[in-house]
């Protein structure tokens, strides 16, 4: 995702919020320092606190609680990001080795723990005390979409509905809290909140589709992994359509083979492969496409500016990109 023209009308807003995150995780002693100093290192595209600050640029401007909720809410994923990897043994993110790789699972457990006490350390005035409960939402949603994956997953209930409920609640809850947050702080009106909570949640699902999509897509040149997800026993969009138009002997066949505790990667390419000259990669993309038309709906009502473009612009990088 190229994102300087995305973050040129917030490019201030971002510089305050890497001094503040970094202040943040302020140095405790003993090895975890050393644990702050690798998160610190790994930060990612920011895309939170981007579509944080952007959809209160929208709304009526960025404020000092602005800049509190996209921290609270870093902090919220970051940590959400540790506790995912110890559950599903990662070893690696993105190509980084993990932190529970490093420091082993009940270091990363604990960190994980401790962020999400920094939350609480952020919240400073009356106003950020009447947010207490979006907060709590997404720190529940979190923990709930992965214990939905685990259930339809143990009971090979796969189906299109309970796909869009787990990513609904993975994924699409974090980036629709912060656009509602964003608009909040800015102190726009009901119709706007509710326009960019909806905004944030149809990006979240198109965002992590395409995510699901990229998993399947291997690149030999660079050695990127892929189907992680075959590999973890998740079933997401593609292979889904697959299974619902084979017979259903064929389905309980591939069913077994993704329940397989091993699996090798021809194998795996061979379905990646089936599932791609059938066009169900193509037919996800066009999913993908759909909610982001219905995210940019979403903005009709607020006037043309800087932010606004970059918003729609943000929505279709994270739509179309190829990493």
């Amino acid at each position: 995702m190229h994102t300087q023209n995305i973050t040129d009308p917030i490019k201030i807003y971002l510089e305050l919020f890497d001094k503040r995150f970094s202040e943040s995780l302020k140095l405790e002693g003993f090895f975890v320092d050393n644990i702050i100093e690798y998160i610190l290192e790994k930060k990612g595209k920011q895309i939170r606190p981007i579509l944080t600050f952007l959809s209160a640029n929208v709304a009526g401007g960025v404020s000092s609680q602005t800049i509190r909720c996209a921290l609270i809410l870093e902090l919220l994923h970051t940590a959400s990001l540790i506790h995912d990897d110890v559950i599903d043994q990662s070893e690696k993110r993105r190509g980084e080795t993990t932190l529970n790789k490093i420091w082993g699972n009940n270091t990363a457990v604990l960190f994980g723990d401790y962020l999400y006490g920094k939350c609480l350390e952020l919240i400073e005035t009356e106003s950020d005390f009447k947010l207490l409960p979006k907060f709590a939402k997404i720190g529940s949603d979190l923990p709930l979409g992965e214990l939905l994956q685990k259930e339809v997953s143990d009971k090979s209930d796969f189906s299109e509905d309970n796909y869009y409920k787990v990513i609904g609640k993975k994924t699409a809850s974090m980036m629709e809290v912060c656009a509602e947050l964003g608009a909040l702080s800015a102190n726009a009106t009901q119709e706007e909140v509710n326009s960019l909570r909806t905004f944030g949640f149809y990006m979240g699902l198109a965002f992590q589709i395409r995510d699901d999509i990229l998993d399947l897509s291997p690149d030999f040149n660079t050695g990127k992994p892929f189907g992680n997800d075959i590999k973890e026993k998740k079933i997401t969009l593609p292979l889904i359509y697959l299974l619902n138009d084979l017979p259903e002997i064929e389905r309980q066949e591939i069913l077994q083979f993704v329940n397989k505790e091993i699996k090798q990667d021809t194998e795996i390419l061979s379905l990646i492969d089936r599932i791609t000259k059938a066009g169900y990669i193509d037919k996800a993309d066009e999913k993908v496409l759909s909610f982001c038309r219905l995210a940019e709906i979403q903005l009709n009502g607020f006037k043309d500016s800087e932010s606004k473009t970059a918003l729609i612009e943000l929505l279709y990088s994270l739509a179309s990109r190829k990493n």
